[in-house]
């Protein structure tokens, strides 16, 4: 048993024919059918039923398949690893960042990185939870930043960053008091995002629970949308502090801590399972642990 014979596994059980799996791995078909055979002979079982129209997987394949794609991704890995041995951290690393951390972290990211480490490149995209573990699961972005509003799974999500939700509104002279009770909203013009956004899932949720009716005066899944109509209108919107970060500071904004019940948003990482992360993805990602760290210290 060796890699070739995990990857022609993995290969036949994707494309459920020999024919095709043959061609794409650069043998013939006679010469894949001997190293399934081995294979099979070795683990003591079949792993594919035969059949007119192509393979499929036996219940030992089943249990064989996850096994071998894990062990070929850990060959990967320390492949990488060792061709990046003793050099600095180089080549292409893409983001997937939420709007509300986009102006927070991605300029002092990409400070930090030009200063410690100029081989790696960034490529930023900008897009709310739902894109963003799209484009993680298609390969697009090697790293992805969610929104994450519900029970947070400890042994599965990789949090980066909880916050309070906080009651947007005008800065001076309508600033807003320390803390605003739920039950309140129902009274104030609300700016919100569409629904499936899992912001609005739990807003529409909490407001059930408590026989509320939302007032929502205006749909806008923009973040920059949001902060206009709120400055602008007279009107209110539900965000965390990284959303609004500077227009706090400036005074151009004012905002108001929810309770009874407070609710919070998690900033969880995610990453493409199908592929090992790369010595500069996982700098990358170290990095921004440390300026969310700084930023959480106020050291930034």
């Amino acid at each position: 048993m060796d890699l070739r014979s995990l990857e022609t596994l993995v290969r036949v059980s994707e494309l459920g024919s020999l024919t095709k799996a043959a061609a794409a791995l650069g043998v013939t078909q006679p010469s894949l059918s001997r190293v399934i055979g081995r294979l099979e002979r070795e683990i003591g079982g079949a792993l594919f039923h035969r059949t007119g129209r192509g393979v499929s997987l036996t219940e030992l394949g089943e249990a064989a398949l996850p096994r071998a794609r894990a062990l070929l991704v850990d060959a990967e890995q320390w492949s990488a690893d060792m061709r990046d041995l003793g050099r600095s951290p180089s080549g292409g690393v893409t983001l997937g960042i939420l709007p509300s951390m986009m102006g927070p972290l991605a300029a002092r990211l990409f400070e930090e990185l030009r200063a410690r480490l100029p081989g790696i490149r960034l490529r930023v995209f900008e897009g709310f939870s739902e894109q963003i573990a799209q484009w993680v699961a298609e390969g697009r972005v090697d790293i992805g930043l969610l929104s994450r509003y519900r029970a947070i799974r400890a042994s599965v999500d990789d949090v980066l960053l909880t916050s309070r939700l906080l009651l947007v509104g005008p800065g001076a002279p309508a600033a807003l008091p320390a803390t605003t009770e739920f039950s309140r909203l129902a009274r104030m013009p609300l700016v919100l995002p569409a629904s499936p956004n899992g912001l609005r899932v739990l807003l529409d949720e909490t407001a059930r629970k408590q026989r509320l009716k939302l007032n929502v005066v205006l749909e806008a899944d923009s973040l920059d949308a949001q902060k206009a109509v709120v400055r602008r209108c007279a009107c209110y919107a539900l965000l965390t502090s990284q959303a609004i970060f500077e227009e706090l500071a400036s005074g151009a904004l004012s905002a108001s801590r929810i309770v009874k019940p407070e609710l919070t948003r998690a900033v969880v990482v995610t990453t493409n399972t199908q592929r090992p992360m790369s010595r500069a993805g996982r700098e990358v990602l170290r990095t921004i642990r440390q300026v969310v760290a700084d930023l959480i210290d106020g050291k930034t």
